[in-house]
């Protein structure tokens, strides 16, 4: 994203406090945490093995007719992200002596302590013909220090000021949202559903005039999912408003895989050779705690912005971390047999989007038919994608928050073979920095190294499962993404000693909690045209539904009236719309953001929004199709948790 600094005061008091880190009034004005930070380049990479994420197992006592998960956020101390010198020994805590391990947060479900993240529900599909039950998870916050007693500080700064951060409400707070999943409006996970830690807390009635639902008592609160829909890979991760992008860097997220007879039928791989990969990017300082930026919020005289006399650090619109982690583990190796493997892959980060292609240590080329992507963020495709990730030409795009069905197979590779996941995603995305190829260019690695159990006979589908398309749309409506500048709210950056006004990054030029715009018929078929109007590519996630990506393009230059930010909604002017063709007019080429691509088949719950050309002035824009069947309010929202938190998040009403 483009920052556009705002020259505040005279350019030699902007080096004075790059030079001092102090304010004009003496606060030190640097980020919150006042730590070093390690080094990726002096870390070991491809040392630590892949953790196999554990699959928690249902009770199917307690509630008839269902199966029950008591799902526990808590902390824990100790966890090992597998930081260590080049050489594999310890790196020690300057303060302490000991060697480095990190405070993280994490689910207990069902008994099954991961630590970092949480364990795996699988449950079966309740469709018509299927044999699965409902879920029913109780959900718990039970945040306590090392000493029993309930935290009352997050581990990572709370900018108070953001939108639903809320002056004065607790930092330790968490609402569990089922990504992807058909439920009802009130198990759905409202931002502002929020529960604490504390067991007497009191209980907040629901305002019917602003439409903040109900805020549970005490500090548990019980969902029902139904899971009326084909086999996905769901995720299960905190929504609280304000704080989504802390808790979830803290570790508050974990897989719901969702099975049925269709998935069965397909001979895919499984068991052992069926692997959950969460890809995040972290930070950590000197001593082995997350690190999360944060500088300081400054007036516009300057002086530091402050509650209760303390200093406000306020994040950034994007978090970039700089060391790549799979499953908790900073950058895994996966010891596989010359087989088939199938991967579920996650973008769990914040903000990194990642190009994901393979790399053979003995730089031959990867074997054709080696790697297929067989389902996406919806579930299974009606047409799997050949040869994908085979390069960096033929790259898989995975946004925040998109899911990828992956078959590798390793029988095309000889017998010790080292296999890089590479990554060359700019950030931010599509025009931003370059990766550094020796760190967050770098994901994991397999290496081809052990005996095959027994003959593989599971097989890749070409077609794994055919789409039922939603047919005509009975309504079509524009929404768009708009950045602004928030005025009277400053930024400093100790990086670079600059200065700038804090971003606003809006849908429909309208804070959280403004008039709901989206108000839909019960059943209705939709058509949104989600119009980019910033430099960014936005992927944009809707609550309830699985839509169709109907169309990517541009919109002419000049044809576009953005929101006002009043509840006057976006135009285009009658043959503005120009499908499939970049901002100048040229046709898309087979990887332009402006063109669906092929693994965008089936159906998906979060889409990539192409971004918008300055210099052309042409936005980009893309059409989604979606059924909304149940009545409720839900969210929708860009999958940047940086940009949610910064109230790039907007209600939906279903009536």
């Amino acid at each position: 994203m483009k920052r556009r600094s705002v020259v505040l005061l005279l350019f030699c008091w902007a080096l004075l406090i790059a030079a001092c880190g102090k304010s004009s009034s003496g606060i030190v004005v640097q980020a919150s945490s006042g730590k070093d930070l390690l080094d990726p380049l002096a870390l070991q990479q491809f040392a630590s093995d892949l953790p196999l994420i554990p699959v928690a197992v249902p009770d199917t006592t307690s509630v008839p007719g269902a199966e029950y998960y008591t799902v526990v956020a808590e902390q824990t101390a100790g966890y090992d992200f597998g930081l260590r010198r080049k050489d594999g020994s310890e790196l020690v805590n300057p303060a302490t002596g000991a060697p480095i391990r990190t405070t993280v947060w994490g689910y207990t479900t069902n008994g099954i302590k991961a630590g970092y993240l949480g364990a795996t529900i699988e449950a079966r599909s309740t469709l018509p013909g299927e044999t699965g039950k409902p879920v029913r998870v109780k959900y718990l916050n039970n945040l306590r220090g090392s000493d029993g007693q309930l935290l009352a500080k997050h581990l990572l700064t709370v900018d108070p000021t953001l939108g639903g951060a809320g002056m004065g409400d607790p930092e330790i707070r968490m609402v569990t949202h089922l990504h992807g999943g058909h439920v009802a409006p009130e198990m759905d996970g409202h931002p502002e559903a929020w529960i604490t830690n504390n067991p007497a807390a009191a209980g907040l009635p629901a305002d019917p005039v602003s439409g903040r639902p109900e805020r549970p008592a005490g500090n548990t609160v019980t969902y029902s999912y139904t899971n009326d829909q084909p086999a996905n890979q769901l995720w299960y991760h905190d929504h609280a408003m304000g704080i989504t992008r802390l808790n979830v860097y803290a570790g508050l997220a974990a897989n719901y895989l969702l099975r049925d007879s269709k998935e069965d039928a397909l001979n895919l791989p499984r068991g052992a050779y069926e692997i959950p990969l969460v890809i995040q990017d972290k930070s950590f300082n000197e001593d082995g705690s997350l690190h999360y930026d944060s500088n300081a919020l400054l007036n516009p005289d300057g002086t530091p912005v402050t509650v209760d006399g303390k200093p406000v650090f306020s994040s950034n619109p994007e978090f970039f971390g700089n060391v790549i982690t799979v499953n908790g583990k900073a950058w895994p190796k996966l010891e596989v047999e010359p087989r088939k493997y199938r991967f579920r892959m996650l973008n769990g980060s914040d903000s990194r989007f990642y190009h994901i292609w393979l790399e053979r240590s003995d730089g031959l080329p990867i074997p054709a038919g080696a790697i297929t992507q067989i389902g996406n963020d919806g579930g299974l495709m009606p047409v799997a994608v050949a040869d994908i990730g085979s390069g960096e030409e033929k790259g898989l795009l995975l946004a925040l928050a998109e899911r990828a069905d992956l078959i590798v197979d390793f029988s095309k590779f000889p017998a010790g073979t080292r296999i890089t996941v590479r990554n060359d995603a700019a950030t931010p995305y599509p025009s931003g920095s370059e990766v550094n190829p020796a760190s967050t260019g770098r994901i994991m690695q397999f290496r081809v190294s052990k005996p095959l159990a027994q003959a593989d006979t599971t097989q890749v589908p070409s077609n794994p499962r055919p789409l039922v398309a939603l047919g005509t749309a009975d309504n079509v409506r524009l929404v768009d993404l708009q950045e602004t500048e928030e005025n009277g709210a400053y930024l400093y950056d100790p990086m670079t000693g600059s200065i700038s006004k804090r971003l606003k990054i809006l849908l429909n030029g309208l804070p959280f909690d403004a008039p709901v715009t989206e108000n839909i018929r019960l059943n209705d078929v939709e058509d949104w045209i989600i119009i980019n109007n910033t430099v960014d590519m936005h992927p944009m996630h809707l609550h309830l539904v699985h839509f169709e990506v109907v169309e990517k393009g541009s919109i002419a230059p000049g044809a576009y009236t953005p929101a006002d930010g009043a509840g006057g909604m976006p135009r285009v002017a009658p043959g503005g719309l120009r499908p499939s063709i970049n901002p100048d007019g040229t046709a898309a080429d087979a990887d332009s953001p402006y063109t669906v691509q092929p693994q965008e088949g089936g159906l998906k719950d979060t889409v990539r929004v192409p971004p918008a050309d300055d210099v052309l002035g042409a936005q980009g824009y893309v059409r989604v199709r979606a059924k909304f069947d149940l009545i409720g309010t839900y969210m929708w929202h860009c999958h940047i948790l940086a940009h949610e938190d910064h109230e790039m998040m907007r209600p939906f009403r279903v009536q």
